[in-house]
C-alpha cells in the first residue's frame, strides 16, 4: 500500500526585528503639553513657567517622549534649545492636534465659555483704523472679546495662538491662502486751513513745496512710498525747486496727527487717513494723484481656529468694512 505523502507545515512568517529603542505602542500623551510649550519657547524654564510646573518636570516629560519616539527632539546648546528635524515634525503635529482638542473642549463646554478673538496688526493701523471701528463690532457681538496685539513682530499664528493677522506686505509676498483686503496707495493730506493757502486759491502740486513736508524717518530710500516718487507722479521737477523743509516722524499715525495740527502736509497711506478726512480734520487736495505702492493689506487666518463662530463673525465684519467705499 502506498503511503500518503508527508506534508510538513509551512514555516512561521519571519518578522522583521523591531528597531531598537522604538516602541510599537502609541506614545504616552502626558508629556505632549510640556513638549509643545518647550518647542514654542525653546526653553524648558519658559515652558515650565507657562504650565506652572518645575523645569525638571518639563525636562523629564521631554526625555520620556524622546525615549518613546526613539529620536532626540531637541539639540541642547549652551544657552538655548533647538528643535531637531524629528522635533520640528512632531511639534507641527502636536500643535495642530492640541489646537483641535482645545477647540472641541471649548465647544463641549458650551456657550457659557468666553468667546475670544485675538488679532495682530501693526501699531499705526491698530490706532488709526481698527480700534475706532471695534466699538461697532462689539456692539453687534457683545459676547465676543477682542484681544489686539499691536506690533510689527513676525508671528506664527498657530504657535502664538493668534486667530487673525492683518498685515501690510508687497503684493507678491502675500501669504498663501490670505485674503487681499485692499491695494495700498499714498496721497498728500493736509488741514483745511493749509489747503486754502494765503489767497484762498486751490493748491497745485508744486505749491506743496511751500509747506513743510511730513515724512517717516523709517522708510527705505528705494521704497516707492516717498515724497520724491509722488512729485514725479505729479510732474513736479524737484531739481528746480527744493521743499521748504521736512518734519520727520516715526510712525504713520504721528504724521497724520501732525498734519491735522497744521504742521505741514503728510503723504498718507490708505486706509489710515479715512477717519481724518471723514471728520473734516484733513483734506485730500489731489484725489486723482494717488501713488500705488505695490503693497497690499491682507487678512490671514489661523487654520486651527478659522471655523470658530466668533472668528468667522470677525472675519465677515472686517470684509464688510473694506467693501465700503473709501472716504
Amino acid at each position: 500500500m502506498a503511503r500518503a505523502p508527508h506534508h510538513r507545515p509551512p514555516p512561521p512568517p519571519v518578522r522583521a526585528p523591531a528597531r531598537r529603542g522604538v516602541r510599537a505602542r502609541p506614545v504616552d500623551l502626558a508629556g505632549l503639553r510640556g513638549f509643545a510649550a518647550a518647542a514654542r519657547t525653546l526653553s524648558f524654564t519658559a515652558a515650565a513657567e507657562a504650565l506652572h510646573l518645575t523645569q525638571s518636570a518639563i525636562s523629564r516629560q521631554v526625555a520620556g517622549l524622546e525615549r518613546e519616539v526613539g529620536h532626540k527632539l531637541f539639540a541642547r546648546r549652551t544657552r538655548a534649545l533647538a528643535l531637531t528635524p524629528a522635533g520640528e515634525q512632531l511639534a507641527r503635529a502636536v500643535r495642530e492636534g492640541l489646537a483641535t482638542i482645545d477647540l472641541a473642549v471649548d465647544r463641549i463646554r458650551g456657550t457659557g465659555a468666553a468667546q475670544r478673538v485675538s488679532v495682530t496688526t501693526y501699531p499705526s493701523f491698530a490706532s488709526t483704523w481698527l480700534l475706532p471701528r471695534l466699538a461697532a463690532f462689539q456692539s453687534a457681538h457683545p459676547q465676543v472679546d477682542i484681544r489686539v496685539d499691536a506690533s510689527d513682530r513676525i508671528v506664527d499664528l498657530e504657535r502664538d495662538g493668534i486667530d487673525v493677522a492683518l498685515r501690510r506686505c508687497p503684493a507678491e509676498r502675500a501669504p498663501r491662502g490670505s485674503i487681499v483686503l485692499m491695494e495700498e496707495h499714498m496721497t498728500p493730506v493736509l488741514s483745511p486751513r493749509l489747503a486754502l493757502g494765503t489767497d484762498g486759491a486751490a493748491l497745485a502740486p508744486a505749491d506743496l513745496l511751500r509747506l513743510p513736508l511730513i515724512d517717516q524717518d523709517t522708510r527705505v530710500p528705494a521704497n516707492p512710498d516717498s515724497w520724491r516718487a509722488w512729485f514725479e507722479l505729479a510732474g513736479v521737477d524737484l531739481s528746480e525747486r527744493a521743499p521748504a523743509g521736512v518734519l520727520f516722524v516715526g510712525y504713520s499715525d504721528m504724521s497724520l496727527q501732525a498734519a491735522a495740527r497744521h504742521q505741514g502736509v503728510a503723504l498718507a497711506q490708505s486706509p489710515l487717513y479715512e477717519d481724518y478726512t471723514s471728520a473734516g480734520q484733513l483734506v485730500v487736495p489731489f484725489p486723482s494723484l494717488r501713488l500705488q505702492t505695490g503693497y497690499v493689506m491682507v487678512l490671514h487666518e489661523n487654520p486651527a481656529s478659522r471655523a470658530r463662530p466668533e472668528v468667522a463673525q470677525f472675519r465677515d465684519w472686517l470684509l464688510s468694512q473694506f467693501r465700503r467705499p473709501p472716504a
